[in-house]
C-alpha cells in the first residue's frame, strides 16, 4: 500500500513535466513509431487511470476528508451534465463529443488528482521541490521558445508538425511573415503566453523572498520568461501576466503600494495619458496596427482579430440564448473544428462550456472556481499566494481564449492548485491527531491514590 501511494506523488510530477513537451513529443516521436492519434490519446488515458487509483486510494481510508468529497460531487455531476447534454442532443458528432467532454472534465481531474496527491503523499509532496521543478520546466520551454525565433520558421516541419498532422509548424501576426511569432514546444503562441503567467508570477515571489546572493539568477530567469513572454506576442497573455504580478503587488505590499500611489498619482496618471496618447498618434504605423492592435487596415480579410472575438462571442452567446440547455459537448472550442459538419470558435472559454453544456454546466464550473478561489485566500503558501495571484489573469485570458482546453496551461494551473488546497487539510489533520494524544496517553495512566 505505501507503494501504491507514492505513485500519486510520481504521476503528478510526470505531468506537470511533460504536458508542456507533449505536442512536440508526440508529433515528433510519432514520426518514427506511428499512430499519431495513440500519442495523442495517452496522456489522457493516464491521467483517468492515475485518478482513479487516486480516488480508489483517497476512499479506502475510511473517513474521506470532506472537501475531497465535495470536489468529487462536483466533478461527478459535471460529468453527468456532460452525458446529460449529449442525451438531449444525440445526433452530434461522436468523435468532437468525446473529445469534448474530456477536455472540459479533465480541469477537475487535475484538481482531485493534486488534492490526493497531497493527502496521500503528505512527506513526499514538499511544495518548494515543487515549485522548483516547474521552474525549471518552463526556463527549458523559455529557451527553446528563445532559440525558436531565430532558426529557420519552416524547421519543425522536419520534426512532424504540419496543418495535416494537427499542429501549425509556424505562427504569425496576421499570417505576415515578418512578423513571427514563438509557440516553443506548446500548441501555439496564446497558450504558451498563458502557459508562462503562472512561472513569471513565481519567480517574482522568489525574487522578494530570498537572499541577495541569489538574485541574480532569478533576475536572469525573469528575463528569459519575459523576453518569450514578449515574443509570443499574445496581447491577451501580457495583459493577465500584468494583472497577475498587479494582484500579487497588491497582496505583498499593500501598505507601501498605497503609500506610493497617494504620493506618486499624479506621475502614474500622467504616464498612462502619455501611453495612451502615443499609442492614438501612432495608431495607424505598421508596428502598432499589427503588433498592439492585430488591426492592419490595410488588409483585405473580412474581419481583424479584435473583430473575431467580437464576432465568434456573439455568436456564441446568441447559441447560450436559444438553447440554454446545451448544444452538446464537442459543439464549440478548439476541439469543434475537427468536427467535419463545422464547429464554432466562441474566442471565450466560459462562452465555450455555457454553449457546450449549457447553463448548468457553466453553473458548476463556475462554483468550482469560486470554491477554489476562496480556499486558496485561506493559505499563506508561496504556492497558493502565486496561483491566487494568477487566478484573475487566467480569468482574463479565458474570457478572450480557450486557454483551458491547452493540456499545458491547464494541468500546471490545476494540479498545482489541488496540491496547495490539499496541503492545509493534510497539516490540520496532523494537529488534531496531536492535539489527542496528550489525552489518549492520559487515560491510560492508572489512578493514583
Amino acid at each position: 500500500m505505501q507503494t501504491l501511494k507514492r505513485i500519486p506523488y510520481l504521476g503528478t510530477v510526470a505531468l506537470l513535466v511533460y504536458m508542456p513537451f507533449h505536442i512536440f513529443l508526440t508529433q515528433s516521436l510519432s514520426l518514427l513509431t506511428g499512430g499519431l492519434d495513440a500519442w495523442k490519446v495517452a496522456k489522457d488515458v493516464a491521467t483517468a487511470l492515475l485518478l482513479i487509483l487516486i480516488l480508489f486510494l483517497v476512499f479506502s481510508q475510511g473517513k474521506t476528508n470532506k472537501l475531497f468529497g465535495w470536489f468529487f460531487g462536483l466533478a461527478t455531476a459535471y460529468g453527468l451534465i456532460h452525458l446529460l447534454v449529449w442525451v438531449i442532443n444525440p445526433d452530434i458528432y461522436r468523435q468532437t463529443a468525446i473529445l469534448g467532454s474530456v477536455y472540459n472534465n479533465r480541469l477537475i481531474w487535475y484538481l482531485l488528482i493534486g488534492m490526493g496527491s497531497a493527502i496521500l503523499c503528505p512527506v513526499q509532496m514538499n511544495q518548494r521541490r515543487i515549485i522548483r521543478i516547474v521552474l525549471l520546466v518552463s526556463s527549458l520551454v523559455c529557451l527553446l521558445g528563445i532559440l525558436q525565433y531565430f532558426l529557420p520558421k519552416d524547421i519543425l516541419t522536419h520534426l512532424g508538425y504540419s496543418l495535416e498532422r494537427g499542429v501549425k509548424p509556424a505562427f504569425f501576426i496576421d499570417d505576415k511573415t515578418d512578423l513571427p511569432r514563438i509557440m516553443s514546444t506548446l500548441r501555439d503562441p496564446n497558450s504558451l503566453g498563458a502557459y508562462l503567467i503562472l512561472p513569471i508570477t513565481l519567480l517574482v515571489y522568489k525574487l522578494f523572498h530570498v537572499r541577495k546572493s541569489r538574485q541574480t539568477l532569478l533576475i536572469g530567469l525573469l528575463g528569459l520568461h519575459g523576453l518569450a513572454l514578449l515574443l509570443t506576442f499574445s496581447r491577451s497573455a501580457w495583459v493577465g501576466t500584468a494583472i497577475s504580478l498587479a494582484f500579487f503587488g497588491a497582496y505583498h505590499a499593500r501598505k507601501h503600494l498605497t503609500a506610493l500611489a497617494k504620493k506618486y498619482w499624479p506621475i502614474l496618471v500622467g504616464a498612462v495619458l502619455l501611453i495612451g496618447g502615443l499609442t492614438l498618434v501612432f495608431r495607424n504605423q505598421y508596428a502598432v496596427q499589427n503588433i498592439l492592435v492585430h488591426s492592419d487596415k490595410n488588409t483585405t480579410a473580412q474581419y481583424d482579430s479584435n473583430e473575431y472575438h467580437y464576432e465568434y462571442a456573439k455568436r456564441g452567446l446568441s447559441g447560450i440564448w436559444h438553447n440554454p440547455l446545451g448544444n452538446g459537448p464537442g459543439t464549440a472550442g478548439i476541439v469543434s473544428i475537427q468536427n467535419p459538419h463545422g464547429g464554432l470558435l466562441t474566442e471565450n472559454y466560459f462562452i465555450q462550456i455555457g454553449y457546450e453544456v449549457g447553463l448548468l454546466g457553466l453553473l458548476v464550473f463556475v462554483i468550482v472556481n469560486i470554491l477554489i478561489y476562496k480556499l486558496l485566500s485561506r493559505s499563506t503558501t508561496p504556492l497558493a499566494i502565486c496561483l491566487l495571484a494568477s487566478f484573475w489573469g487566467y480569468v482574463l485570458v479565458n474570457m478572450l481564449l480557450h486557454s483551458w482546453s491547452n493540456e499545458a496551461v491547464a494541468s500546471q494551473w490545476w494540479l498545482l492548485a489541488g496540491l496547495a488546497i490539499g496541503t492545509p487539510l493534510v497539516n490540520d489533520r496532523a494537529k488534531k491527531v496531536i492535539a489527542k494524544k496528550p489525552t489518549t496517553i492520559r487515560r491510560k495512566l492508572p489512578a493514583t491514590s
